[in-house]
């Protein structure tokens, strides 16, 4: 084998063996009334199934990041039978305008969790500074992310 196959193989092995970074993405029902927050999240590899989330309850999931780093979970959310949600809940990276401004998650969220809040106007993500103390380990706003759209 010559050289150049064996740095080939060195550095396949080294990408193999890196560990997947592990995320948590967290739905948090605050909407009022008592509403329960149905919730279907899935991505390429995996669907979740329907979740029934009660008042002031989460449902929570969490997964590694793949190789090539294009994990992507989405969710279709509704609130009651008026109302829906359906968008990306996980990206690693890509495209700001499709996320809400937003190109790096992680740039915005703590130690590698998406927590996502559902109340009556829309759903918010929970924040931190992205200029501030990287080792911080608190949220400091909700922006709102996506207003409820109408049924057909």
């Amino acid at each position: 084998m010559g050289s150049l196959h064996i740095k080939a193989i060195f550095l396949l092995l080294a990408i193999a063996i890196t560990p997947s970074t592990a995320w948590t993405v967290r739905i948090l029902n605050r909407l009022s009334h008592k509403k329960v927050l149905f919730a279907h999240c899935r991505s390429g590899d995996d669907d979740l199934g329907p979740q029934y989330i009660k008042h002031r309850d989460e449902f929570k999931f969490s997964f590694g990041v793949n190789l090539f780093r294009t994990t992507l979970f989405w969710c279709y959310m509704s609130k009651d039978r008026k109302s829906q949600a359906s968008f990306d809940v996980f990206w690693p990276s890509g495209d700001a305008k499709k996320h809400g401004g937003i190109d790096h998650l992680s740039t915005w969220t703590v130690n590698e969790k998406a927590v996502w809040v559902v109340r009556d106007d829309g759903i918010y993500l929970k924040i931190r500074d992205p200029g501030g103390d990287a080792f911080k380990n608190d949220y400091i706003d909700e922006i709102l992310y996506l207003r409820w759209q109408p049924k057909r």
